[in-house]
């Protein structure tokens, strides 16, 4: 059973996914940290240019 931190974070990601902010992979990785409150700016730094490059590159 999720908690409800754990449900808003997937729909989050799934939006930012959707909007090809963050990959689909580093979505998976940021998931548990974002529901446990422990996602750091670098973090969403990374996982930004890492989506924007990806972008570039297609």
């Amino acid at each position: 059973m999720s908690t409800p931190s754990q449900v808003l974070a997937k729909k989050i990601l799934a939006r930012l996914t959707a909007e090809k902010l963050v990959t689909d992979d580093d979505a998976k990785k940021l998931a548990t940290k974002m529901a446990d409150g422990k996602l750091r700016p670098e973090d969403w730094k990374l996982a930004i240019e890492k989506a924007a490059e990806k972008g570039a590159k297609a």
